[in-house]
Formats: C-alpha cells, structure tokens, sequence
C-alpha cells in the first residue's frame, strides 16, 4: 500500500463527507432492520460493512474503526437533538422534522450553544434513520417503529425507559413519566387529559413562529430553484469580510460550504446577522 493511501485512510485524516454519511445510516439502519443491533449497539459485522462500501463507493480507505468511531459522533448529536425537543420554548413538527422556535429563543439559545443552530427551525436530514442507528428504536420491517412512533404509542410503561442516546449520554427519568403516562379505561392517558387548552398568548406566539417558518419557507423555495451558484456563494461569504473576519477564515467556510450543498443553501437564506451567527460557529466553536 503506497504512503499516499496510508495518509488518507489515516484516523486523524479521514473525513466523513456527507454522502458518507447518509450511506453510513442508511446501511446501520437496514442493519437494524435485519436483527443486526439485539440493544444499543450494532453487531461489529455492520460497521465491517459499512466501511468497506464506503471504500468501494468513495476510494478511501475506511476502516471498522471509523465508523465506531462516528457513531460517537452520531450519539452526541441525537442526544442534543432530543435535549432541545423537550426544552422549554422549543416545539416539535413531526412532518417536517424541524426543532421550531421563535426569534428570541432562537437567539438566546445560539448565543449560549452556537452549534445548536444547525438543529433550529431548520429540516434534520435522515432523523428517522437516526432513530433507529443511535435511538434506542425497535424496527420489525420497514423502518416500521420510529422514535416518533414509539413516542405517540399508548404506554404500558416500556417508554419510561426509552431515551434518544444510549445510557453513557444521558439519563433515563423513569417512574414519574410511567405513572404520568399510565392509560385509563378508555385508552386516553391522563397526561394527555391535563393538557391544557392554549391561551391567547400561546396563539400569539404560535402566530409569530408560523409566520417566521413561512417566511423562512419562501426564501429556500427561491434559493433552491436551479442549480447551486457557487460563484454568488463566494461573494457572500467574503463580504463578511467587511466585519473584520479574514479572507482566510471566510475561504474556510466557502470550502466547508461547498461540500455542503444544504448547508450553503441555508447560508443564503439568512439574513446578515444569521450568517454572522453561523460563520461564527463554524469557525470559533
């Protein structure tokens, strides 16, 4: 094997472009399918297969030890994905697997997490194959069971145990949610029966988050038309430069954005504060 391969199928060299990452999950989650993950964990001949289809498909070398090693990468991830749904003042759309939330939240959320902003009001690629890779998710045929299905599923106590990450990232809260859970006669848990009616603030704020979300609609449906235009992707992201970044830093984030072609489609669909907020992140955090 000449020195040339070696450094690129080097662990500290190798990087997880995101068709690699879409294959990853999406063999892990046929793996899953067929009774290849018994727990929380996939048998090792999984990760075997998907390095060597990514060696095939992409020409470099990736190793068992890789994807392992990604997995980490993949539990971090949900396990913060899972956080913000279940945090105050972030609502959940089932049908387009967006994190919502208002402006202010928004704000104070990525001043004190800048990363978190690639989870917010934007669409989570491939969050039910994560579900069932890094969830702790049940498939019994056809991606069947989903965290979302098991989650609106009426509970006979097994869900007080499901949590979004295996048991190293987060914790379980078991017995409250189980009692709370616990169904009636009819069929209709009682925490669904205290729920209460919305107020007139809540409609307010519900009205502010879905024109904000429409307005957000509109401007991907524009910047999605036609191919990527990564000249004007250039001359946007080096006219930050007029807010003190170097051209070297910005040349960075072109070339992580032009291996992005979602995230450079986001990129343009902010206003300046939000591209400020994002090249910020990307390159400090």
């Amino acid at each position: 094997m000449s020195k040339d391969k070696d450094k690129v199928g080097g662990s500290k060299q190798f990087r997880w472009l995101p068709p690699m990452h879409e294959m990853m999950l999406k063999i892990l989650a046929e793996e899953a399918e067929k009774g290849n993950k018994p727990s929380s964990t996939f048998r090792a001949g999984s990760f075997a297969l998907v390095a060597k289809e990514i060696t095939a498909q992409f020409g470099v070398e990736c190793h068992p030890s890789y994807v392992d090693n990604r997995m980490r990468t993949l539990r971090t991830m949900w396990s913060t994905i899972q956080t913000l749904r279940k945090k105050s003042g972030f609502g959940w759309d089932d049908n387009l697997k967006i994190i919502t939330c208002d402006a202010k939240t928004y704000q104070e959320e990525v001043m004190a997490h800048r990363k978190h902003a690639e989870y917010l009001n934007k669409k989570i690629d491939f969050y039910d194959e994560l579900a069932i890779v890094v969830g702790k998710d049940t498939t019994t045929g056809g991606f069947s069971k989903s965290y979302v299905d098991l989650e609106n599923e009426p509970d006979n106590g097994d869900n007080a145990e499901f949590v979004a990450d295996n048991v190293e990232e987060g914790e379980v809260e078991k017995g409250k949610n189980a009692v709370e859970s616990s169904t009636t006669g009819s069929g209709i848990s009682k925490s669904h029966k205290r729920a209460r009616a919305p107020s007139t603030a809540d409609d307010s704020v519900l009205t502010d988050l879905s024109d904000q979300l429409k307005d957000i609609a509109v401007a991907l449906k524009e910047i999605n038309r036609g191919p990527m235009d990564y000249t004007v992707l250039y001359n946007e992201v080096m006219a930050l430069m007029a807010d003190g970044y170097s051209e070297d830093m910005l040349a960075t984030a072109f070339d992580h954005l032009c291996e992005n072609e979602k995230t450079a489609r986001g990129f343009l669909a902010k206003n300046a504060r939000l591209r400020k907020l994002w090249i910020d992140g990307f390159l400090f955090s």
